[in-house]
């Protein structure tokens, strides 16, 4: 039987010419253990060393002011500002929370760093099919049937909010006494007012409405897709601000609503939709449309755009879609006009390659969408590409309908349409001198869609609704504009968007 309690010296000594004594070889093994140690010593002191100067060097970097970043080009978006100290927030534990949140967000080189963490996430081994976001999430059950969806009165009882909006509750689709089986598809239950009327919330800051944001993101085959999921109250809220509008509109001016769908209801199979828990958006816009007006123009592409879904008609690393899918969207809209719509051979084109948009950030620059950046092809107008524009500070400048992308940055090269989301744009074409002028309300889907517009009017005018400030039915009527065009994608048929978009009408 082994012994194998012998000390490691013992054993060492069994290795060596027997020529030299015990003694000797014990005190050479001991000065061999004894310089390791020492050695490890020192590479110790200098690894603490080393630690302590990254850290260190990291926490004046943290605390270098003039090096945080106030804004992410990248993300699109103002970044956390430093909260102020009160005694309220300091007692109730808030301001350290809001504190510790400005600091995280705003630490320099945080595009480094988050790119060098998507880095070490994708060394974790290879990924399949993916979902990003809020799983929770769950959507409302379409309605089979509804009635038109009320108008609202904007100075109901009790309305003290200019742009808040009440209408009568058992008028509207799902809640008792409205027509249809509705109520049946599962609405949710509306807040009134103790006479019965509806209560919408004030229109929300335009900070809340600003950006871009993507909710639950599937990736799949190098692409994000934003999953749909149907809301009643949304749908509702949205149905009656149209119909309002129209309402309110002069009767010779005409009122178009187009609602587009996203590239998850157009690309994806019917039974990849249902198999993520999403909500049927072709079946949900058919249900929107049932409750506006016929004397609204609907301007229905959802079919077109599938026909045609086999192109490159939506980005794969963002939310929108492209200038090419918005011109056959144009195209339908010239038919509801009864214009004849230009060929895409026509127009001069640019493109820009190297584009990526809000699905990668939100994914943490996933690597599917990291290897296969969008490009931006851009179609220039005939008649004009000189527009006037008022920035969300509120200065008048010029800029360009389709601009340079080549020269923008990977995170913002949708840009290149009318220089992104302002208040207000107007383009003038001097070719046209017939008086035509069309309104357009959109969110950031409309930009792309601009461009297409100015060959056909005289002056096109351009408005966000998240940041227009003035009162747009008065704008309408002095400028003798005949045609207005709302253009959402499917996210803005909501009631905070929808709040603020009849805020416009009524101030």
């Amino acid at each position: 039987m082994s012994d194998t309690s012998k000390d490691p010296a013992d054993k060492r000594i069994e290795r060596v010419p027997s020529d030299r004594s015990e003694q000797q070889l014990r005190e050479a093994i001991a000065r061999e253990m004894k310089q390791k140690r020492r050695v490890r010593s020192v590479y110790s002191k200098y690894m603490a060393a080393g630690i302590g100067v990254c850290f260190g060097g990291l926490l004046v970097l943290g605390l270098a002011m003039p090096l945080r970043p106030m804004y992410s080009a990248a993300e699109k978006r103002k970044l956390t500002e430093r909260p102020e100290i009160h005694t309220a927030s300091v007692w109730d534990g808030s301001y350290f929370t809001e504190l510790s949140t400005w600091f995280s967000d705003t630490f320099p080189c945080r595009e480094t760093l988050l790119n060098g963490e998507a880095a070490m996430e994708r060394l974790y081994g290879l990924r399949g099919e993916e979902i990003y976001g809020n799983s929770d999430t769950h959507a409302d059950v379409i309605p089979t049937a509804a009635g038109l969806a009320p108008t609202i009165d904007l100075n109901g009882p009790g309305d003290t909010q200019d742009d808040s909006g009440l209408a009568t509750a058992s008028e509207l689709p799902g809640t008792a006494g409205s027509s249809g089986d509705a109520n049946a598809g599962g609405a949710e239950t509306f807040e009134t007012h103790a006479d019965g009327t509806l209560v919408l919330p004030d229109a929300p800051e335009a900070a809340n409405l600003t950006g871009e944001t993507a909710g639950n993101i599937y990736v799949t085959n190098n692409a994000g897709y934003e999953i749909y999921y149907f809301n009643q109250e949304g749908t509702t809220a949205y149905a009656s601000m149209i119909n309002t509008v129209r309402k309110l509109l002069p009767e010779d001016v005409t009122l178009y609503d187009m609602m587009v769908p996203n590239s998850f209801g157009v690309e994806l199979p019917a039974d990849v939709q249902e198999a993520l828990g999403s909500s049927n958006m072709r079946l949900g816009f058919q249900y929107t449309e049932s409750m506006i007006d016929p004397g609204v123009h609907m301007v229905n592409v959802f079919d077109t755009l599938v026909d045609h879904k086999d192109e490159y008609i939506y980005f794969h690393t963002d939310h929108h879609w492209t200038q090419l899918g918005a011109y056959y969207a144009y195209r339908k809209f010239c038919e509801a006009k009864g214009y004849a719509p230009h060929e895409l051979t026509d127009f001069k084109t640019e493109q820009a390659p190297g584009f990526y948009g809000t699905f990668y950030f939100a994914t943490n620059r996933a690597q599917a969408l990291k290897d296969h950046p969008d490009t931006i092809e851009a179609w220039i107008p005939n008649g004009q590409n000189d527009m006037q524009y008022v920035d969300k500070n509120g200065q008048q400048l010029n800029g360009h309908v389709i601009n340079d992308a080549t020269v923008m940055n990977a995170g913002n090269k949708y840009n290149c349409f009318i220089l992104g989301d302002n208040p207000f744009t107007e383009i003038h074409n001097p070719e046209i001198t017939d008086g035509s002028a069309i309104v357009l309300v959109k969110e950031s889907y409309g930009n792309c869609f601009v461009p297409w517009l100015v060959d056909h009017y005289q002056d096109v005018y351009v408005v966000d609704y998240r940041y227009y400030k003035d009162n747009l039915l008065d704008f309408i009527k002095e400028h003798n504009v005949r045609d207005v065009l709302f253009l959402n994608n499917e996210a803005a048929v909501s009631k905070s968007a929808s709040t603020k978009m009849l805020g416009m009408f009524g101030k």
